[in-house]
């Protein structure tokens, strides 16, 4: 079963993609600690990472950098409620694939992560 790493310090957030990737046939790994989510990338290998921009213990793109900068080919979504333009431009440049605000309806918000998935897994997730 193919891992997923979720790096958010939003105790909902973390239960709404448990169970969300946990449905899709994913096994998650999950932490609110920006350091601890690097160690536990070196640790899993997850298919891929969803991190949070604004965790207390670590900035999101600091954490983002280190994943990278141990594993180049590793596929992170950064997921923020604060976003913006210059933010989401400074991602891409440091590799992420995608850069999802939190929004209050979750819906959208979920087939925005299941087309990240689908273009990145191809047939793993439902449309």
């Amino acid at each position: 079963m193919e891992k997923i790493l979720i790096i958010d310090d939003d105790e909902m957030d973390l239960q709404f993609m448990n169970v969300l990737f946990s449905s899709e046939g994913y096994e998650v790994v999950k932490t609110a600690d920006g350091p601890q989510g690097v160690d536990l990338y070196k640790k899993h290998s997850p298919k891929f990472v969803f991190l949070d921009l604004g965790l207390p213990s670590a900035n999101g793109m600091e954490v983002l950098k280190e994943i990278k900068r141990f594993d180049e080919s590793a596929k992170v979504v950064l997921i923020t409620g604060y976003g913006s333009e210059k933010v989401a431009k400074n991602a891409f440049q440091l590799g992420a694939l995608d850069f999802i605000e939190k929004r209050w309806d979750v819906g959208s918000m979920m087939d925005r992560i299941k087309s990240v998935l689908n273009a990145h897994d191809p047939g793993k997730v439902a449309g």
